[in-house]
């Protein structure tokens, strides 16, 4: 009998998730096996969880308990050793454990069933779909490394409980029973240490965006066309992503043809953000709003959206200046130019604005370069970036940014009936070529070091140039600083969110 060797591929389906397996029934068949609304509901039941534990977790009794329990360890023993006749180191074993099962139990259940969902969510199927892998990697990476945290605190406690029990079997005065006194000790103290580096960097165990907090930009486009957009997108994790494109698409749904969607949405993140720097009342945001999607939808679309509600997108508009303050600044440079009217914008027929973090840390830092035509004529220029013993140490773009002539007198910043600076501003940042540069330096350069910028016209005659300076550090110590502005970004955020959580009832709106 002569055997064929069947050397046909076999297809395999998109959305395998990683599975190498092959399908039996080929490409062509249907098979409606429900795996996705299974996965779906699964991930929503241990979402379901992690929010019920986390409200447990986070509860001022449970957090002041886990906050304590090292210290009642530390005193527990003390006693016992200090007095042998009438403290019983079983009851102090048994108190303790019942303790850290009681008020430790609910956090690390909690950290668990995170990193569970964001497996489920970012895992191999997420990554398959995904173009964050970098970023999922780090959410991964950093759910793994807080739940290793809760792991060890809880395993000292129960160690320590152990050691106690241990040492209840021995006779008082015994040596092996003064030797594992001593180690409970030790064990306290690890435990101690490891509950404040725990409760120092986990976030709300509520937060109903828990994966936003450990994300970290990796990789963006150098021009920005719509800037806070794009901005903004680069600093949220896959599901804010997600969130934010689904509540953008309502909008468009909502507006339709009649403007344009990426320009509406920039105009909405504009006025977030100087409600979020106090620069407007709740009334004026509102006023805004009104005119850009009507007062008809201001309720479904901006306050009580079920994909982002006005506190959740102020709370992501924070989170984006926290990390790219820099940035935010030049915006801040431009009002304050508008309102003055200043030299900036008088009496010139381009603008040259460029920012660079004070302390590029592990020899690399974003810079952000914005040039506006102020002409009434569009000319096409060129801007070269120098920045000695970078790598590159030499860029040249094309630029031919839209021209626009800003008001020739100082404007309010809001107005009702007149010209403002919410309108100029926002029309101001849309008209002009805005890049985002990162730069990198060799790792042998340190200390406080040039970057040059100048804007020239095709004949090659310098139209301006300006020069920063920061300080560069080696890439050493490169996790902490990610960790510090990790943690910078969540407050900010979190103030953001409140703020705009006091007004989050449209009839607590007050006119001024």
């Amino acid at each position: 009998m002569t055997y064929a060797t069947l050397t046909a591929p076999v297809p395999m389906r998109r959305d395998d998730g990683g599975v190498n397996l092959p399908r039996p029934y080929g490409e062509a068949f249907e098979a409606d096996d429900g795996l996705e609304e299974l996965i779906d509901n699964r991930l929503a039941r241990m979402e379901r969880s992690r929010r019920f534990w986390g409200r447990l977790s986070s509860n001022w009794t449970w957090s002041l308990f886990r906050n304590l329990i090292p210290l009642i360890l530390l005193i527990s023993t003390i006693t016992v050793m200090s007095l042998p006749e009438k403290f019983s180191p079983s009851l102090a074993a048994t108190i303790t454990a019942t303790l850290t099962l009681i008020f430790v139990a609910p956090s690390t259940i909690t950290r668990n069933l995170a990193l569970w969902v964001g497996m489920g969510r970012f895992g191999a199927r997420g990554r398959s779909q995904d173009e964050h892998d970098g970023s999922i990697e780090r959410i991964l990476n950093t759910l793994t490394e807080l739940r290793l945290h809760e792991h060890m605190r809880i395993g000292y406690l129960l160690i320590y409980s152990l050691l106690l029990g241990l040492a209840n079997l021995f006779p008082v005065g015994s040596e092996t029973r003064g030797l594992l006194l001593v180690i409970s000790i030790l064990a306290a103290s690890l435990a101690l240490v490891q509950s404040i580096t725990v409760e120092r960097r986990t976030p709300r165990h509520t937060d109903d965006l828990p994966f936003l907090v450990y994300h970290a930009p990796s990789q963006h486009t150098s021009t920005l066309e719509n800037p806070l957009t794009q901005i903004l997108l680069a600093h949220l994790d896959p599901e804010s992503t997600n969130r934010f494109q689904r509540w953008k698409e309502s909008l468009g749904e909502t507006i339709g043809d009649q403007l344009d969607l990426n320009k509406t949405v920039e105009q909405i993140l504009h006025a977030v953000y100087l409600r979020g720097q106090n620069m407007l009342t709740q009334y004026q945001l509102m006023q805004e709003f009104e005119k850009l999607v009507g007062p008809t939808y201001i309720e479904p679309i901006l306050l009580q959206n079920p994909h982002l509600d006005l506190p959740t997108l102020s709370r992501l508009v924070g989170h984006t200046r926290a990390w790219q303050s820099d940035m935010f600044r030049q915006i801040d440079r431009l009002q304050f130019g508008l309102m003055d009217h200043n030299e900036s914008i008088a009496g010139n027929s381009w603008r040259l604005d460029a920012s660079l973090p004070l302390h590029c840390a592990e020899s690399r830092g974003d810079l952000f370069v914005m040039v506006n035509n102020l002409s009434q004529d569009r000319v096409p220029i060129e801007l070269e970036v120098h920045v000695p013993d970078g790598q590159p140490s030499r860029q040249t773009f094309k630029l031919t940014p839209e021209p626009l002539v800003p008001p020739n007198h100082p404007l309010p910043m809001w107005s009702n009936d007149e010209e403002d600076v919410v309108t100029w501003l926002s029309n101001l940042v849309d008209s002009a070529h805005v890049l985002w540069l990162s730069l990198a330096w060799t790792d042998h350069i340190e200390g406080r070091r040039p970057v040059r910028i100048a804007i020239r016209h095709a004949d090659g005659h310098t139209i301006g140039s300006d020069t920063l300076w920061t300080e560069v550090s080696t890439r050493s110590g490169g996790g902490d600083t990610l960790r510090r502005r990790m943690g910078t970004a969540r407050d900010t955020a979190r103030r953001w969110q409140n703020q705009a959580l006091n007004h989050a009832d449209p009839s607590k709106f007050i006119a001024p």
